[in-house]
């Protein structure tokens, strides 16, 4: 049985890597094939800035369209978030051939194009994600809002957070420290401005206790200058040391303005930081809410909230290390590849069996 595998990334790609490849190894029953759209090459918000980069995207559009050609001598195709970013989704391509496909949404791309500021790309592509999501056989979520909006769609929705390899996280052990108090964050340039907004937190945090960093990985270092006058650091995000990284942190944060795309997000970050055994502190958002299962991370909204959580940790440290040893216990039963595999293999052998019984 082949099943083709169209992620939007190759494995640099965060969202690809977490979402497609770190489960291949668990596929092998299957002949897997897989055919990302950018690669190496793609830079996000560079690419259209030169004509070489212009080319190369337009490369890439070329490249998909041909694999349309292998589509038909697969028993299954996985999407990730969608066949062509931008252009109307050839859905009567997959039913000419009678190949069935899933769709896969870690993130609400629908409201790139139900609320993008150009009316053409609004009027045009308005329904091109629902139409997506009602041919296809499953649908994938990441998050309770993304599962939502595609049951409006379709009855075949199961909802499947983005996980972490529970034995990367198990091999790497915590360095000793120097004691001080890491309030920590990991991303990636487009999500470091959501950091901006917690300077005032920040400030008022300092005027109470002075001995703390704020350390901050894969962050955008040109947005760097707005925390001058606060105790900040960046490190280069690096997979060897990711994990590493974290673990030093003593309490991980995730702030997200509530906004129609932010409340899509899987609250990645946050398994990531309960992976590594610290507490958290995050908006809340619906995804953050759940993946908390009832155990004592804090929530902050507000400026006040926020200060007010950090001083919380801060004068708390030793009470919120058993919410971090909870932390672990809830990833290791929801929110890792080992626990969510039979799930995926379960899904694509019902549909290559014409028996979908997730409803």
């Amino acid at each position: 049985m082949r099943i083709l595998f169209y992620p939007k990334y190759n494995e640099k790609g965060a969202s690809s890597r977490y979402r497609v490849y770190q489960y291949l190894d668990y596929f092998k029953d299957y002949k897997v094939e897989v055919y990302p759209f950018f690669d190496d090459r793609y830079i996000p918000s560079q690419s259209f800035k030169s004509i070489k980069g212009v080319f190369y995207v337009v490369f890439c559009y070329f490249r998909r369209s041909l694999n349309m050609l292998r589509i038909k001598r697969s028993d299954l195709v996985f999407l990730e978030k969608e066949f062509i970013p931008y252009l109307p989704f050839n859905t009567f391509f997959f039913k000419l051939v009678k190949i069935n496909y899933i769709v896969d949404y870690d993130d609400a791309i629908f409201h790139n194009y139900d609320l993008h500021p150009n009316k053409i790309i609004r009027f045009l592509l308005k329904d091109k994600v629902s139409k997506v999501i009602k041919f296809s056989k499953t649908v994938i979520t990441g998050s309770p809002y993304l599962t939502s909006y595609a049951k409006k769609y379709n009855v075949n929705v199961i909802e499947i957070p983005t996980a972490i390899n529970l034995q990367t996280y198990q091999s790497v052990f915590q360095k000793e420290t120097n004691n001080n108090f890491v309030i920590g964050w990991i991303g990636s340039k487009t999500t470091s401005v959501n950091l901006i907004s917690l300077i005032p937190s920040f400030k008022a945090f300092k005027e109470l206790h002075s001995n703390f960093e704020i350390r901050c990985i894969g962050f955008d270092r040109d947005l760097e200058h707005h925390f001058n006058d606060l105790p900040f650091h960046v490190q280069d995000w690096s997979s060897e040391t990711e994990v590493e990284d974290i673990k030093n942190f003593t309490v991980g944060i995730m702030p997200l303005e509530n906004n129609p795309f932010n409340k899509g997000k899987c609250a990645f970050k946050l398994i990531q930081y309960m992976a590594c055994g610290i507490p958290t502190i995050s908006s809340p958002l619906e995804a953050n809410i759940k993946v908390n299962r009832d155990n004592n991370n804090l929530f902050a909204n507000t400026e006040e909230e926020w200060t007010n959580a950090f001083i919380k940790v801060f004068e708390n440290t030793i009470d919120l290390k058993k919410t971090g040893e909870a932390n672990k216990v809830i990833v290791e039963h929801y929110y890792t590849i080992q626990a969510n595999k039979d799930t995926y293999l379960e899904i694509f052998s019902s549909i290559i069996a014409n028996k979908i019984r997730f409803k």
